[in-house]
């Protein structure tokens, strides 16, 4: 499988996006394609953790989690998101601000049928983010998954799913000497992504 599924796009910041995601592993990134994606709690408490892009369209940027995982609830919650992708390699950043809404249950269905049958088994095994009596007790979980599904397909949980975030911001950084760095922002005005510069 591809890093993610590029869908064609006319707009400029989501067609930027995907260019500098493919430099970056023309460049040898890894994971190319992995973001920081920060949520807030009721309290005000921003959290992040890294997580892949799996599809990039004009209509916005899906990954998929645990719905009831802490930025699942924190997004339930509060759906106004930021990511950030970083590559040293290419001394790049990308910040994009925005609003999550769930995708569709045949999207989640698709996506969750083509990841390896281990990938379906630890989705099965694990309600992210809630507490377990030790590591060993997951496994065996997992285990008795495996052995139930030996020859029959794997149903995906119904709290495992994709999210799209919907930006309204995006901001190019690319590093420069005596930190002079170019910044460049796209926000929407009325439909349509307004661009300016930022000073370093």
């Amino acid at each position: 499988m591809d890093l993610y599924q590029f869908i064609d796009a006319s707009d400029e910041p989501i067609l930027k996006t995907h260019q500098w995601i493919q430099e970056a592993k023309e460049k040898g990134v890894g994971l190319a394609h992995a973001l920081n994606l920060a949520s807030v709690s009721l309290n005000g408490q921003p959290s992040s953790r890294i997580v892949l892009l799996k599809r990039i369209s004009d209509e916005g940027l899906v990954f998929f989690t645990d719905y009831g995982s802490k930025k699942g609830q924190e997004i339930d919650k509060n759906n106004k998101v930021a990511i950030n992708f970083w590559w040293a390699e290419t001394d790049k950043q990308i910040r994009i601000e925005g609003t999550c809404s769930k995708v569709s249950e045949k999207e989640s269905d698709e996506y969750f049928e083509s990841r390896p049958k281990g990938s379906q088994i630890s989705a099965s095994a694990s309600n992210q983010s809630s507490q377990i009596d030790s590591y060993e007790s997951i496994l065996k979980v997992a285990k008795k998954i495996e052995d139930e599904h030996k020859d029959k397909t794997i149903s995906r949980p119904l709290r495992w799913g994709g999210y799209i975030l919907k930006p309204n911001l995006f901001e190019f950084w690319i590093n420069k000497s005596n930190r002079l760095h170019e910044r460049e922002l796209f926000t929407v005005d009325n439909g349509e992504w307004k661009r300016s510069i930022l000073s370093p």
